[in-house]
């Protein structure tokens, strides 16, 4: 009877620290919101880079796992030096993506994105706009990499609507904010517990979805390499584009000169009619859209997130004990 009653003391006090911590973090974001706005991007960018670097020192295992990976998938193209640089820095610009959806809640508006970048080039939005008026499917793929959270807003603006995946943040408040955020534009912010169901409709009907799409898929997906690196790929959006024959984009959002600054990239366009004739579809539009995001992440490595086990839980711990 103690020993129950002791445990749920236990229980109780775990849930009040959680949530009493759940509370003070919203107070610290709309603090830091209303202060990043009135001091503009040039401080917050600064204030938070600095935390964030303090922060990447302190955390051992985060860094560990950053290095590890980062030196496993880039150690043909990069010298080794400069390792711990670009895993640092990857640490810094995932903190930066909350900078940015605290600025983009006051800078990006549908009057004033332009003015901080975002554009899709002209020739290719002119392409992806004509499939999109001429109900032509299309998926969207891109990764872990820079201001992924902006996609949903600089596509809408750009006059693309899609159906955008996206998990859920264990912080309800903070998942309403940054989701009211991101669907300002006209995209729709689909919850992956609704993925299955919803994505298919959207493409029957002819429109487009956008997915991140560098996730390791355990025993259920294609043996592919990514960054040279065996790995498994996710068998969804080849079979996705199979059955409804869809375009697929391969595209990120890249930071410039760490400010509140972008590059939209799209590296590459796979149009439906060129893997209609592959013996295989699937792993055809797999390899392609791994080597476009592998193209993304070699120009400027820094931006990609090295602190996630990409390669799967047991490669990282394979990588780390090696090391």
């Amino acid at each position: 009877m103690y020993q129950h009653t002791e445990s749920t003391i236990r229980n109780i006090l775990h849930l009040f620290i959680i949530r009493t911590v759940i509370r003070l973090g919203n107070i610290y974001r709309r603090v830091l919101s209303v202060f990043f706005a009135v001091f503009g991007p040039r401080v917050a960018y600064w204030i938070s880079g600095r935390l964030a670097r303090l922060l990447y020192r302190l955390l051992v295992p985060v860094r560990t796992l950053s290095e590890t990976q980062c030196r496993a998938a880039l150690g043909n193209h990069i010298v080794d030096l400069d390792i711990p640089i670009i895993a640092e820095q990857s640490f810094i610009h995932r903190v930066w993506n909350l900078t940015d959806l605290l600025l983009a809640d006051r800078f990006l508006q549908s009057q004033t994105y332009h003015r901080y970048g975002g554009r899709i080039p002209q020739d290719q939005l002119d392409r992806m706009l004509k499939a999109q008026n001429r109900g032509q499917p299309a998926i969207l793929l891109t990764a872990y990499y820079g201001s992924f959270d902006l996609i949903p807003i600089f596509l809408g603006y750009n006059g693309i609507r899609a159906g955008v995946v996206y998990k859920p943040h264990a912080n309800v408040q903070f998942d309403i904010y940054r989701r009211k955020i991101r669907e300002r534009s006209g995209c729709e912010l689909i919850p992956l517990n609704q993925a299955g169901n919803r994505l298919g409709r959207i493409l029957e009907a002819g429109g487009a979805v956008a997915i991140v799409a560098d996730h390791h898929a355990d025993q259920r997906g294609i043996p592919v390499t990514f960054l040279g690196l065996p790995t498994m790929a996710m068998r969804s959006v080849g079979l996705l584009a199979w059955r409804y024959h869809a375009d697929v984009v391969v595209a990120g959002i890249r930071r410039i000169n760490n400010m509140f600054r972008f590059q939209f990239i799209v590296t590459d366009i796979v149009d439906h009619s060129e893997w209609e004739k592959q013996d295989d579809a699937v792993t055809y539009i797999t390899e392609r859209y791994l080597r476009a995001l592998e193209k993304i992440i070699l120009d400027d490595p820094t931006q990609y997130l090295w602190g996630h086990p990409r390669w799967g839980e047991d490669f990282a711990r394979r990588l780390i004990v090696d090391e």
